[in-house]
């Protein structure tokens, strides 16, 4: 096999292809760069492509064995995914050794970065949709609760002031449960000690002695 009349004739191929995409820096060895992007889709605005621009250099034996190969630029594609890409090119570059591989190669190349794109469309479209749904979520919450106007918040307040109060109240009661009471205590709360004298005199059982007093002349007691 000719393969410097091989290379030759497909390079002019590849030319003929990628017209404007495809720069030739060398001829011995062939070495140029091929620029590849993703389809397009015109009417969705969402989509990205993405694209590469790949490098190769022909060994003197190629294609016996395959060309080397690099990105030299890309947009829209991570570290994985150039990973991904490089991978199946060598992979494609065994199956097809001894024949004009190139157009074979950037062909799976585009394939796959067809499936990146979409990939990362899908992506996209599922962060949208889940921050649109938190949105919406976070908007109907604040719809479904009471708005603080000054009239319900007085109204909060003077509930809140009478729980107050009443919790400092049974807080005194029970502070006091534990307090033995003195005499004049039990007779100011206890109505029912207030009247037992009176109830006494009124029925009859009250008896004075006056003997009792009889001698308080005799008594020598100052005036003050």
């Amino acid at each position: 096999m000719d393969f410097a009349e091989e290379q030759r004739n497909e390079v002019e191929a590849l030319e003929s292809i990628y017209l404007d995409d495809i720069e030739v820096t060398e001829s011995d060895p062939w070495s140029f760069t091929i620029y590849v992007e993703s389809d397009c889709q015109d009417d969705n605005p969402k989509y990205e492509a993405c694209s590469a621009r790949f490098r190769f250099t022909l060994t003197s034996c190629y294609p016996d064995t395959p060309p080397e190969m690099q990105i030299t630029a890309l947009d829209n594609l991570s570290d994985k995914d150039i990973t991904i890409i490089m991978k199946l090119m060598k992979e494609q570059a065994d199956e097809n050794s001894g024949m004009a591989m190139i157009f074979a190669l950037l062909s799976a190349a585009k394939d796959k970065m067809n499936d990146i794109a979409e990939n990362n469309l899908m992506q996209k479209d599922d962060e949208i949709q889940k921050l649109t749904r938190l949105a919406e979520e976070r908007d109907k919450a604040v719809r479904s609760g009471t708005p603080v106007t000054v009239s319900n918040f007085l109204s909060w307040k003077a509930e809140f002031d009478r729980e107050q109060l009443l919790s400092k109240k049974r807080s005194k009661m029970d502070d006091g449960s534990s307090t033995k009471l003195t005499g004049r205590q039990l007779f100011e709360n206890d109505s029912s000690l207030k009247n037992s004298d009176a109830s006494f005199i009124q029925d009859g059982d009250v008896r004075i002695d006056e003997s009792l007093f009889e001698d308080l002349d005799d008594l020598d007691i100052e005036d003050d």
